[in-house]
């Protein structure tokens, strides 16, 4: 039933091409999640589904085996009347680009991209306190299955600092990328965001802010930098990525 409904939601409502976030942990795309929801065509999924974790092959396809996780969204969540597309975000979305890509044609999907120092020196307000959440190892996997759609046509590539350093250039960009009409909502989107709390975040929505950049310059990082710094592969990925090394 849960399969019916919400087939027949997406199809008589939710029209339009969905928005697929996918990330290492700790890169933003909660963030991203709030910030897009404060478009009126958009319905935002709060909570990470992880409904593309999973994958059945039938003959040279794959099939979703969680795509209830979804749906369920669509029926017990209030849709804006306005909204006219989806979006989701789970981080692991990410090692699923190709199957995503394939099992959805019209999907747009963005790949999140953060300075890998700040991503692995980060605790999780819930799950981890108290240590790092991100092993240095999964931030390069995650980094590279992304980047090996860095050129599709209906990848989005966007870097964390991009969008907090250069707000308004880089929403502009990627409601182009989108095939999104930009929206006046996003210049104060915490005012309209219908995503106000979350368990990825410290505290409630607040405006962006450039805190979380360069945050692994404290000294209380120091150890865990220089074990970042001596992973090869690590530092090549933060030099592709044009970021600054120190």
């Amino acid at each position: 039933m849960i399969l019916k409904n919400g087939k027949r939601l997406e199809k008589t409502r939710l029209t339009e091409n969905p928005i697929i976030i996918g990330s290492c942990p700790r890169s933003g795309s909660t963030l991203l999640n709030a910030i897009l929801s404060a478009h009126p065509n958009i319905f935002a999924i709060k909570k990470q589904t992880f409904a593309f974790n999973k994958w059945i092959k039938v003959d040279d396809h794959y099939k979703v085996e969680r795509l209830d996780r979804l749906y369920r969204e669509f029926i017990y969540r209030r849709i804006p009347k306005t909204a006219t597309r989806w979006c989701e975000k789970s981080p692991n979305n990410i090692i699923s680009f190709d199957k995503i890509l394939d099992f959805h044609p019209t999907a747009i999907l963005i790949n999140l991209i953060r300075d890998g120092r700040d991503v692995v020196t980060s605790k999780h307000p819930k799950h981890t306190p108290d240590q790092y959440y991100v092993l240095i190892e999964r931030w390069i996997r995650d980094i590279n299955f992304g980047l090996i759609y860095q050129n599709h046509p209906r990848v989005v590539t966007l870097k964390y600092e991009d969008l907090i350093l250069n707000f308004d250039k880089t929403i502009h960009g990627l409601c182009k990328s989108l095939s999104l009409k930009f929206h006046p909502n996003f210049m104060e989107w915490e005012k309209y965001t219908t995503i106000r709390t979350s368990k990825h975040w410290n505290s409630s929505v607040q405006k962006i802010h450039s805190g979380g950049i360069g945050k692994w310059k404290k000294k209380e990082h120091i150890d865990r930098c220089l074990e970042f710094m001596r992973n090869r592969e690590a530092v090549k990925l933060l030099e592709k990525l044009d970021y600054t090394i120190e």
